[in-house]
């Protein structure tokens, strides 16, 4: 009987299998599912509930723009002396 019953599995699994084997897989249009997942997340939902990287990126704008200056300041200063000293030389050498 155990014989019989595992004779009855083994056919229907195979005939499951082939059954299975037989059938094509349906085509999926990764467009769409792409379309319909864009739409469907907020973004909202996928953004953290604080802002500090909003708040860290704008302070790190603000600082690069502060060096930035200080530093064309001190280029200007540099080339306003080397102005300076061009037209003293120039000065002395006229004398």
């Amino acid at each position: 009987m155990k014989k019989l019953l595992l004779a009855s599995v083994s056919v229907m699994a195979f005939a499951s299998a082939a059954a299975n084997a037989n059938a094509q897989p349906e085509k999926i249009n990764l467009q769409s599912l792409i379309n319909t997942a864009m739409t469907s997340v907020k973004m909202a939902d996928v953004l953290p509930e604080n802002d500090a990287h909003i708040v860290v990126k704008k302070q790190s704008k603000a600082i690069l723009a502060e060096e930035i200056q200080v530093q064309l300041h001190k280029n200007l200063l540099a080339l306003t002396k080397s102005e300076e000293r061009l037209i003293a030389t120039e000065a002395t050498e006229a004398e």
